[in-house]
């Protein structure tokens, strides 16, 4: 069950992947970007072809083409990307200081004498640098993905020339690829035994059971799992024998022990989350949780994978797919910050610190309409940093209101704040001083009080 594509750069100028080209950027931090990848390579234990690959073409298209990297126009802005404990380096402190005013041509030498005489401010530097977090969760998703990708193509024409596929056409093939398997995955129906699955535990919804590795009828189980919830978990490359593709890969790893895969079925045997597990020799890290078609699953499962975290629980690490569908390991303190062993998981609502809040809200505010009343500072996040998801709001408190207003273009607007603006009075009011329209700062019905 491949990660699904994350969503495309933010970058306007990026182009088409069939024409696509590697894009300069300033990332300031580039060298511990390749550092990461190399690391993270050498833990996957990738062939040295694999890894020459991802330190070429991924690492190029992350520096020019990923769209989740942050600007750097002053020492302050380096300093909330990177964190207080990274000092500013001295040759970028150079570039951020202000520009020496251009020179003056005689004529306008002259008449600065006659009128102004006050010497031209220095000129904020005009060059825009770029912090990319090395291990930003979706850049690690993407740089599984085609990794996974790329390695069940080992033994096709696809392997010899791997140093020649640009990233982007990696990203196309994968594409390609899934498109192909979606059209055709009724094609690889194989009916469930049951005898390579054991329960392991009940849940509200039904029965979470762990695939047995060294079971003969795993692979079919597999199949099975991938037809109904669409994704790549148990699609071989052989129909008839259950071999090659995407599913070599899971079963090999399950077989071996190195992986353990688990389902969440309810009545009739139908899966409805699959969960997948790396065996590690400091304990369990959770590598995949999906729902159908490697989507996130709903949150009427989120109670059942949440019980299975604490049954069995694997490191306390934050995980894309975790956080994705609203769960959340927090530690027991603020200065725990870094275990994965002193905490508990927990569902987005009912984590207690703010500033942990916040920091996974910032890459999942589509989990904002899970708050009954959402709190004053996380509205204040989603109207600076995704507007756009305004309109999940159950309650939106009257000063985010307001400002929604004043900042966002009337199309941008949530329709809640549309039709409260068309429908409120054109009066005008004055706060010291100041003129605004009472449309503005009229509280929405059933907004949260301040």
């Amino acid at each position: 069950m491949p990660i699904p594509t994350p969503r495309p750069s933010t970058n306007p100028s990026a182009p088409p992947a069939a024409t696509a080209v590697y894009l300069p950027r300033d990332v300031v931090n580039a060298p511990e970007v390749k550092a990461a990848i190399a690391r993270r390579s050498a833990e996957r234990g990738d062939d040295a072809d694999m890894a020459a690959w991802l330190l070429n073409h991924f690492f190029r298209w992350a520096i020019g083409s990923f769209g989740n990297v942050l600007p750097v126009q002053s020492p302050a802005d380096y300093l909330a990307a990177a964190g207080p404990d990274k000092p500013l380096p001295e040759w970028l402190a150079k570039q951020l200081l202000p520009r020496a005013p251009a020179v003056q041509d005689k004529d306008n030498k002259d008449k600065s004498k006659v009128g102004n005489t006050d010497p031209p401010a220095a000129e904020a530097s005009s060059k825009t640098f770029y912090y990319l977090d090395p291990e930003h969760l979706l850049l690690v998703d993407r740089e599984r993905m085609l990794v996974e990708f790329l390695r069940s193509r080992r033994g096709t024409r696809l392997e010899q020339k791997l140093q020649r596929i640009t990233c982007f056409m990696a990203m196309a093939l994968w594409e390609q690829e899934h498109q192909r398997m979606q059209a055709k995955r009724k094609k690889g129906w194989v009916p469930s035994s049951g005898l390579a699955l054991k329960e392991l535990l009940r849940t509200p919804n039904g029965v979470i059971f762990e695939f047995i590795g060294s079971h003969a009828a795993l692979r079919e189980e597999m199949a099975y799992e991938s037809f109904h919830m669409q994704h790549c978990l148990g699609q071989f490359a052989n129909l008839k024998k259950l071999n090659g593709g995407y599913g070599e890969q899971y079963a090999s790893a399950a077989q071996s022990g190195r992986l353990r895969l688990f389902t969440l079925r309810s009545a009739g045997n139908l899966p409805h989350v699959t969960i997948s597990l790396e065996v590690h020799a400091d304990g369990l890290r959770v590598d995949q949780i999906k729902g159908k078609q490697n989507r996130h699953p709903v949150r009427k499962y989120a109670d059942d994978v949440l019980q299975f975290l604490r049954t069995l629980p694997p490191r306390g690490e934050r995980h894309s797919d975790c956080e994705g569908m609203g769960l959340v390991f927090e530690p027991e303190t603020a200065n725990d910050a870094s275990s994965t062993t002193q905490g508990q998981w927990k569902f987005v609502t009912d984590v207690r610190s703010p500033d942990f809040l916040l920091s996974v809200m910032s890459g999942n505010f589509h989990l904002i309409e899970h708050f009954e009343q959402p709190p004053p500072a996380l509205q204040w996040l989603l109207l600076r940093i995704a507007p756009h998801e305004l309109a999940r709001l159950r309650q939106m408190d009257v000063a985010v209101a307001a400002a929604a207003r004043l900042t966002l273009p009337a199309n941008r607007l949530p329709p809640s704040l549309q039709a409260a603006s068309s429908e409120a009075p054109a009066a005008m009011m004055e706060i010291e001083g100041i003129s605004l329209s009472a449309a503005v700062c009229a509280p929405l019905l059933g907004a949260a009080s301040p």
